[in-house]
């Protein structure tokens, strides 16, 4: 079983080998560039309180936990970014603040975070238009611009936050495709860690019920023709034996959203059967 896993896993990265070696690249010259920002993290101080004030609450030590925060508003920021670098830089042995090793492992570990979103982003991209080239542009647009590229190293509150939504937006786009329960649960967790980052990511959660909903008494159902044969996507059925993007449930809403770059492909002459599942 684990070896028809990394079977698989070598396969999609064969697949998307342009964006694997577009991130190496980005990643290289991240770890390059990561003394030129020392010592220039934003808010580290506080941020770094999140982190080890979470791992101490969970080790037992709530008063000293309390006794890592700066303020009375670090109470109400999630550490689920924050967590996972404090306990690298504890297995490190990293802790003097004016360690320059710290810096440039907790900015090594936020650029490489900010690159991981720029993935989803193409996947995004990827999925909404089928078009590779399109996608690779999209992420590298996300990637380039100036004021995101320098943050992405020493702003370990915003880009993570930045990266997690692109992400849970791909898995929101991915379970309202799929129409399963898996799908469904795994994008619950990505907007949960969202939410965790940013409570600002609650406005991706309130659209996702909205939507949902709006599919559930939407009255009429939403023709996508192509092929060979109709998908009515307002009972999950599929009618005519056409599986939109190789899933035969499509929700009303999204089946719309699904078909509008379809329609644009269609006219410019590219093949919408390369939308991915």
């Amino acid at each position: 079983m684990g070896h028809a896993v990394a079977e698989r896993m070598a396969s999609r990265l064969r697949r998307h080998q342009a964006l694997v070696a577009m991130l190496a690249l980005f990643l290289c010259a991240g770890a390059l560039a990561l003394d030129d920002y020392i010592p220039s993290g934003l808010d580290m101080g506080a941020q770094r309180g999140i982190g080890n004030a979470a791992l101490d609450y969970l080790a037992g030590d709530g008063e000293r936990a309390f006794d890592q925060l700066t303020g009375p508003a670090d109470e109400y920021y999630g550490a689920a970014f924050e967590a996972p670098l404090a306990l690298v830089e504890r297995l490190l042995g990293l802790d003097a603040p004016r360690d320059w090793d710290l810096y440039r492992v907790r900015f090594l570990l936020t650029h490489l975070f900010f690159l991981i979103g720029g993935g989803f982003c193409y996947l995004l991209v990827l999925r909404m238009f089928g078009n590779r080239a399109l996608a690779l542009l999209a992420v590298a647009l996300f990637l380039l611009h100036p004021r995101l590229y320098a943050h992405s190293f020493i702003n370990s509150k915003d880009l993570p936050f930045l990266a997690m939504f692109m992400a849970s937006l791909y898995l929101v786009h991915r379970a309202f495709r799929r129409e399963t329960l898996g799908a469904f649960l795994l994008c619950g967790v990505g907007i949960g860690l969202l939410v965790n980052l940013r409570v600002m990511g609650l406005l991706l959660f309130a659209a996702v019920l909205v939507l949902r909903a709006l599919d559930m008494v939407s009255p009429s159902p939403v023709n996508i023709r192509g092929g060979g044969g109709t998908l009515m996507a307002g009972d999950g059925r599929n009618r005519g034996g056409l599986r939109a993007g190789g899933h035969p449930h499509v929700p009303r809403l999204a089946a719309r959203a699904v078909d509008r770059p379809r329609r644009a492909l269609r006219g410019s002459g590219r093949d919408a059967r390369l939308l991915p599942e």
